[in-house]
């Protein structure tokens, strides 16, 4: 009896014989490409984005050093308004730089 039980669970449990699903396979191996080009994308951006924060780094260290100097601390103190203007241009003109790409199209070019 439990032979017959037995056998009688196994046929009604096991799935039914078919070939291979090659739609699952290929969802998945598209799946996998794509995350290992995502993957490089992301490496790309974080080293353009390290790029970039060091040259604004740069840039904002030449502007403290410039602005220590005598006669620059001065005019700042003098018109602080003018220096405010002045610094915000060059921030401006920075991310126009830093937004170009590396083949030469502006990121503004569709504005």
């Amino acid at each position: 009896m439990t032979e017959n039980f037995d056998s009688f669970i196994i046929s009604a449990l096991v799935p039914p014989e078919r070939g291979p699903d090659r739609l699952f396979v290929a969802r998945v191996q598209a799946r996998i490409a794509l995350e290992h080009r995502l993957h490089d994308e992301r490496r790309a951006m974080l080293g353009r984005f390290m790029e970039q924060l060091a040259g604004l780094m740069a840039v904002a260290a030449g502007v403290w050093w410039i602005g220590r100097m005598t006669p620059v601390a001065n005019w700042f103190a003098e018109s602080p308004g003018l220096g405010l203007g002045l610094l915000i241009a060059v921030f401006a003109f920075l991310i126009g730089i830093f937004s170009l790409r590396r083949d030469g199209d502006s990121a503004f070019a569709s504005i």
